[in-house]
């Protein structure tokens, strides 16, 4: 007898309407493996279920509910495995013996617990994988059990595009955020003057515009190049000054006054004096 009782089919049916609401909330692929390795196991009352994903040409055993260990994590070449066969001829396979079917890699299975099993795809058009419910005793799943297997993995390979299509989307935006940033640095070190530039504008209008207001040149460089530039003289310079120009006047007053005692001290030039003709009289 298998290890796990068979639900009733108001049980099944119950549990399968939860699994497939579950899955229509699923973000991401580990969430929907966790959903239907146990959905598919309790809606059949098999001794275990497998996940299987397609890898290239390989079928992967993503994850598994059983009791006793089967292949999760390993890969197997699609030819030489039923899951493959599955994929590749997009229809179920119901296998009451393993040992009668050559489908059936034997030697993979002599370890495992394995003597009947049901695998159906994932997606019937262009499957992405499979879904593997096995018991311990050689069984036959009715046309029921396998509906409610099939629909679980219709149900699936929705799951699966949602969570494809979001990480597009979420990749795309990302991309156009970058791309977005990317674009304004360009343009603001395109529409940014060069030195030269700045010399020149400084010269004609005083003034700059940046980001619709206008200021000083020197909040345009402290802003740009983080050149910190004042205009005119500090109250040292300009205490400096004032002490040169007082010197500078005392200088000159000081030569003046030479100059005016020089004058009036000076011998008179009696040639100069008595030049006119009313000196010769």
């Amino acid at each position: 007898m298998s290890e796990t009782t068979k639900p009733a089919p108001a049980e099944a049916t119950e549990q399968l309407i939860d699994a497939v609401q579950r899955l229509s909330s699923a973000r991401n692929t580990a969430e929907i493996t966790n959903i239907v390795k146990v959905a598919a196991r309790r809606v059949t009352g098999a001794d275990g279920a497998c996940f299987v994903l397609r890898d290239e040409e390989k079928c992967y055993y993503v994850d598994e509910d059983a009791i006793a260990p089967l292949w999760k994590g390993k890969r197997f070449p699609m030819e030489a495995c039923i899951s493959g066969w599955v994929m590749r001829n997009r229809q179920p396979a119901l296998i009451p013996d393993i040992y009668l079917d050559d489908r059936i890699p034997h030697d993979a299975y002599r370890v495992t617990f394995v003597k009947s099993l049901a695998v159906v795809p994932i997606r019937s058009l262009g499957p992405v994988g499979a879904i593997g419910v096995y018991w311990a005793q050689t069984a036959c799943p009715t046309p029921t059990e396998v509906r409610w297997l099939q629909s679980l993995a219709d149900s699936t390979a929705l799951a699966l595009e949602y969570v494809r299509s979001q990480t597009e989307t979420n990749k795309a935006r990302g991309m156009e955020t970058l791309l977005r940033s990317e674009n304004t640095r360009l343009r603001d070190a395109a529409q940014r003057p060069t030195a030269g530039g700045l010399v020149r504008m400084c010269f004609l209008t005083k003034r700059f515009e940046v980001n619709g207001q206008w200021v000083p040149v020197e909040a345009l460089l402290e802003q740009w190049f983080s050149l910190h530039v004042t205009h005119g003289l500090s109250p040292e310079g300009i205490a400096q000054l004032a002490l040169d120009r007082n010197s500078r006047v005392s200088a000159d007053d000081t030569q003046h006054d030479n100059e005016s005692a020089a004058s009036d001290t000076a011998t008179p030039n009696p040639d100069r004096v008595c030049a006119t003709p009313a000196c010769t009289e």
